[in-house]
């Protein structure tokens, strides 16, 4: 007898009911195609692993907001349900419960973690202590039996021969990895080495998962000693990286950094010897021309020199003022021989001169003198004490009075006075 397409699905959905492997089950794997629910609030989307996708949905009514939270394009979880052949859809999964699993829980607690780390401010630059720049010793923690230990040795050799590397085996990965690394930083910073440089070759992420540890990022951010982590390359950058005082993406390129400038400093030390006997001659050099400069300075000054300069000058000194001497009585001669030959006549017209005057001077003289007043016929008047008569006031009837002229004195009386 055949059976009718649907009673084949039925059959098909009693069998998968009925099967412990395919009801009632958990599946793994990574939700893609998810674009949210659907008008009627049902979910849709596939979920896939490296060989195989199927078809998973939830309905509605089992849909929590804790789930949709969950349910992401991309995230990895686990699904909680059973197989279903739908006449229409064909084979799903038809799930009741979904969690967080693998990849996709890791990462979530990894956010977590750091959101947590940077609350307490472990990436702060305030708290990056200062990588030395000439580091004498430096203090490797790594895996012996990995090649970045031999990468880091050879290249930090090759730039500096003489630098002093400590190593502090440790487990990059697996169980206990993370106490193992947190307990080899804690017993190098006892050390107390220039500078540590944790580091590891690059890997899976489960395989350099150790750098992502809560207790690797304490032992980092709490070591008194600069530290450079290099962990795996670019893409593999992890909380170690960014809690360390300095990153880089490679033990190589760590390395390189951490002994670049003693290459430099060597590179400079070798040609020192060169450069400082150049040096030394260059001063030489000019240290002699300054001894020239100050031997001939001090012959210049010495006091035999001086002596000698000294008496050149006074020799100059005594022609010039001989000469000027000389000269000065020409002069003086000169005018002297002027100065006779015009004397007389300047004696003359001088005489001539003081005799116009004093011919003047006698003229006023006598025009003001008492006798050339009586010579011209005037007379003066005094009474008995000599004081002259200027008015008739001066005088009553019957005083005696005295008039002078030119050849005597008159005595007479008053006999009376007439007013002008």
């Amino acid at each position: 007898m055949a059976y009718s397409v649907s009673e084949l699905v039925q059959n098909l959905n009693n069998a998968i009911r009925l099967s412990s492997s395919l009801s009632r089950i958990e599946i793994e794997g990574e939700i893609v195609g998810y674009n949210g629910p659907n008008r009627n609030g049902h979910i849709y989307f596939d979920l896939k692993d490296e060989k195989a996708n199927i078809k998973c949905m939830m309905f509605a009514s089992k849909c929590t907001y804790e789930y949709k939270q969950i349910i992401r394009e991309g995230a990895h979880v686990t699904l909680y349900g059973s197989l279903n052949y739908h006449q229409q859809f064909g084979l799903s999964f038809v799930f009741e419960r979904v969690s967080e699993s693998g990849e996709g829980a890791r990462m979530r607690a990894l956010l977590e973690l750091r959101k947590e780390l940077e609350e307490l401010g472990m990436f702060d630059e305030m708290y990056k202590k200062y990588i030395p720049r000439f580091p004498r010793t430096i203090g490797v923690i790594t895996s012996l039996t990995g090649a970045a230990v031999g990468d880091v040795v050879t290249n930090a050799k090759k730039n500096d021969p003489y630098i002093q590397i400590i190593v502090a085996p440790a487990l990059m990965e697996g169980d206990g990895a993370a106490e193992s690394v947190a307990s080899a930083i804690a017993a190098m910073d006892e050390l107390s080495p220039d500078v540590i440089l944790l580091t590891r070759g690059g890997g899976s992420k489960d395989s350099l998962w150790t750098f992502n540890e809560r207790i690797v990022a304490q032992a980092v951010f709490d070591c008194s000693t600069p530290i450079v982590s290099a962990i795996g390359h670019d893409r593999d950058r992890s909380l170690t990286d960014d809690i360390a005082d300095h990153y880089e993406s490679t033990p190589t390129g760590a390395a390189l950094f951490l002994t670049e400038q003693n290459k430099d400093l060597l590179s400079f030390l070798e040609d020192a010897p060169e450069v400082l006997t150049d040096l030394m001659e260059r001063n030489i050099k000019d240290k002699r021309a300054a001894l020239k400069e100050y031997y001939s300075a001090v012959r210049y000054s010495s006091p035999e020199n001086r002596l000698d300069r000294r008496k050149k000058d006074l020799e100059k000194y005594r022609m010039s003022l001989a000469n000027s001497m000389r000269q000065s009585l020409a002069g003086r001669k000169n005018a002297l021989e002027r100065y006779s030959a015009s004397v007389p006549h300047l004696m003359d017209l001088s005489v001539k001169r003081a005799s116009g005057k004093l011919d003047n001077y006698i003229g006023k003289l006598e025009g003001l003198s008492p006798v050339g007043r009586l010579k011209s016929g005037f007379s003066y008047a005094s009474d008995e004490s000599g004081r002259n008569i200027r008015s008739v006031s001066g005088v009553r009837p019957g005083d005696s009075i005295n008039i002078r002229v030119l050849d005597g004195e008159i005595h007479s009386t008053v006999t009376g006075t007439d007013s002008l």
